[in-house]
């Protein structure tokens, strides 16, 4: 395609890993995260959506969706704004183009996921996205223009605060780093830049206070995502998002974006929410509004051309307290699951345990388990997975790993919480706690892999043997499929663990892994 206008006023983009669909699998997304992918390897791995007709994106990361409507409602015509895939930009920069607007979750590579597993799996190379959010402003039409004195580079997104040093946005080429919310802040300065005024170099794109103050997307998002609740007031003290004013959008604008996400072609809702049991909640001691979130599942269940619902997050507290909700929403999720777990569809989600140890509990997130007290945490967990389980329901679980003032015995009791849970069904995700900003807990230094303890590279190791035990398939002699899957994974395992695992921090685990995995692979029950 060869350019045939002066470009958009303001092009609005993000790296190549953030754009892509991962073929409707949102979970999925966190490998691309720390795993390098050639670049051949890239179509198969990172697929992509379809672009319109002109060119811009059909589907783009939702917070993109919502800086263009921001703008778009606020003095800028549709026409001046374009969002496109970083392999378009030399068809959108053009001799008009005054601003460029890059959005990032994790451009330094430092968030939970992506710092501890490049370290465990990508056997020592750089992050993923920090590769590619490199390249995208220093190798790109992007650092041309800029090189021309033509555009501003404005860096916004959830990570934003990575790159709000001056050393990095000078070696980036960033000429404003927006933290925060969309707010009025972030139009005002996308004005200045375009009437080309001095911008500042860090800024606060604004505080959102009420849902008028929240625009509607007006073209589709990367797996169909929908906002329905902003900010959560628990406040855990290592989580920025408790920040932010508790919001629960109204139902007729949820089912608006999920509409309008069908239109675009998405099968898929990912509901965008730190708690799906937050939605329209009335009680300071976080009780669910069962009525409610029913009447969410249900609605959105019926939006014609919607084959998954997937919820971003869930608390376990919530699950606790009223299990009749999580059966009446369960019903209906079930028959719209994403994933499979040996050829029978299961409801999943993230949600954060954190911890085992009441003490550190107490002193970092009392309040993640209200209306309970904090003693009670480990039996909040344990009955709440229970009642997951028992309404097909298999969560995706965090537990931090290093939190400031963490001892011995914390890591003790953490253990003794994933044994408690070992004849339940989870997936077991151990991190490494990471000082992020804005959150409370942003101060310290995070753990390093060479530095761990005995005890909490213990706790790695058995996480990831729970983990193979849950999700390895049964021998079936009649499903070469699974079978496949059974004896591959130890021997890929092997391979990988001989051309580079063996010379990492994580060497000593890898080796216990893959000798459970071949234990249980070919001698195991079936």
């Amino acid at each position: 395609m060869t350019r045939v206008h002066n470009g958009a006023q303001i092009v609005l983009t993000a790296s190549e890993i953030e754009m892509c669909t991962f073929k409707d699998d949102p979970f999925g997304a966190f490998a691309g995260s720390f795993l390098l992918v050639p670049n051949f390897l890239k179509p198969r791995f990172y697929p992509r959506g379809k672009d319109l007709p002109d060119g811009q994106v059909k589907l783009a990361p939702y917070g993109l969706r919502k800086v263009e409507a921001m703008l778009t409602n606020n003095g800028f015509k549709e026409s001046d704004v374009a969002v496109v895939q970083p392999d378009m930009l030399d068809q959108f920069i053009g001799p008009d183009t005054r601003v460029v607007g890059v959005s990032s979750m994790d451009p330094l590579g430092i968030a939970y996921v992506s710092l501890t597993y490049s370290n465990l799996f990508a056997f020592g190379n750089e992050p993923n996205n920090r590769v590619e959010f490199r390249n995208l402003l220093t190798k790109s039409p992007i650092a041309e223009a800029r090189r021309r004195g033509q555009v501003k580079v404005i860096v916004g997104g959830a990570g934003a605060w990575q790159v709000a040093g001056q050393g990095t946005r000078n070696a980036l080429g960033i000429d404003c780093v927006i933290s925060g919310e969309a707010g009025p802040e972030m139009v005002d300065i996308f004005h200045r830049a375009v009437r080309g005024e001095p911008i500042p170099p860090t800024a606060v794109g604004g505080r959102i206070d009420a849902v008028a103050d929240t625009p509607v997307i007006r073209q589709g998002a990367i797996h169909g995502a929908v906002e329905i609740t902003r900010g959560c007031g628990r406040g855990c003290q290592f989580c920025a998002p408790t920040l932010r004013h508790r919001l629960s959008i109204p139902l007729e604008r949820v089912l608006h974006e999920a509409r309008l996400n069908a239109a675009a072609g998405n099968q898929m809702l990912i509901l965008a929410t730190e708690d799906l049991f937050l939605y329209d909640i009335k009680s300071p001691q976080f009780l669910p509004n069962r009525e409610s979130v029913v009447k969410l599942i249900r609605s959105l269940a019926a939006i014609p051309g919607i084959k998954y619902i997937q919820p971003a997050h869930i608390a376990l507290a919530p699950v606790l307290t009223d299990p009749k909700c999580v059966e009446e929403v369960a019903e209906v999720l079930i028959t719209k699951a994403r994933y499979t777990r040996f050829r029978r569809r299961y409801i999943t989600a993230e949600a954060g345990v954190e911890t085992g140890s009441v003490r550190l509990f107490k002193q970092r997130m009392a309040g993640k388990c209200l209306p309970f007290k904090p003693e009670e945490w480990p039996n909040v967990v344990t009955q709440a997975i229970g009642i997951l389980n028992d309404n097909t329901w298999y969560p995706l679980t965090t537990w931090l790993i290093g939190l400031p003032g963490e001892r011995e015995e914390d890591v003790l009791a953490t253990l003794e919480l994933l044994d408690r849970i070992k004849d339940l069904k989870a997936f077991v995700t151990p991190l490494l706690w990471v000082p992020l900003r804005p959150a409370i807990l942003h101060e310290g230094t995070r753990p390093q892999m060479e530095a761990l303890t005995d005890l909490q590279w213990e706790f790695f190791t058995r996480a990831w043997k729970y983990n193979l035990d849950v999700w390895r398939p049964p021998l079936k002699v009649d499903s070469p499929k699974q079978l496949a899957t059974r004896i591959g994974f130890p021997i890929a395992g092997s391979l990988a663990y001989f051309i580079s695992a063996r010379r990492t921090p994580a060497a000593h685990m890898f080796k216990e892994l893959l000798f459970h995995s071949f234990s249980k692979s070919f001698f195991g029950p079936g």
